[in-house]
């Protein structure tokens, strides 16, 4: 065999056997990790997300927020108009064609509705809106902490990591650091590969 064959073959091999321990290290540190860990890994995410990440009052801030506050005051003023829109199909309805045919209380009824679709116009729904958003932000300000609390939200979490294998724990996470775990199997590859073309040359000069 010719020296820049054994050269290749050997770092051939060094590379193989470098990357190979590392991605058996890393698989073989996930599966003692989230076997023996699992609990505290859940408990630590779980803190972590409910104190640092999503606090009472990270969540209390944005919810105070303008932009949050009007997509409130939009999906209610959405629910009002669906109200007085289906109010006002009924009322038409019921003053139409089927007039003739119902009580008079129904039609005082009917007649009641369209009056008041007619005094809740466009402006008097915005204000209703607005007032209802800052309602419901005020009082989601003042009783978060204690909705938290009280529904223990965040347990969510240690629930859900506690239900998942380790094998699927250990697909999210290479999913999550897939760029950096490939580039440790690899430079250990490198590694090995730099090791087995050294000793080939240093066999060779010294042979």
């Amino acid at each position: 065999m010719t020296f820049l064959a054994q050269t290749v073959l050997q770092g051939a091999v060094g590379f193989a056997i470098g990357a190979g321990t590392n991605d058996l290290a890393i698989r073989w540190l996930f599966a003692t990790v989230f076997t023996k860990k699992k609990q505290a890994i859940a408990e630590s995410v779980q803190e972590v997300v409910s104190n640092e990440l999503m606090s009472s009052e990270k969540i209390i801030a944005r919810i105070s927020s303008p932009t949050v506050r009007m997509v409130f005051e939009r999906n209610i003023r959405a629910e009002i108009d669906d109200v007085f829109s289906k109010a006002g199909t009924l009322a038409g309805g019921l003053a139409g064609g089927l007039r003739p045919f119902l009580p008079d209380f129904v039609c005082a009824e009917a007649d009641a509705l369209r009056q008041v679709g007619a005094v809740f116009n466009d402006e008097v729904r915005s204000v209703i809106a607005r007032t209802c958003a800052n309602q419901l932000t005020a009082y989601l300000s003042n009783r978060l902490p204690n909705i938290v609390e009280e529904t223990k939200i965040w347990d969510i979490i240690y629930d859900s990591i506690m239900a998942l294998n380790e094998e699927k724990m250990e697909f999210l996470t290479r999913q999550v650091a897939n760029r950096e775990l490939r580039g440790i199997t690899i430079w250990g590859g490198v590694i090995g590969a730099l090791v087995g073309i050294t000793m080939s040359v240093f066999i060779h000069l010294v042979g």
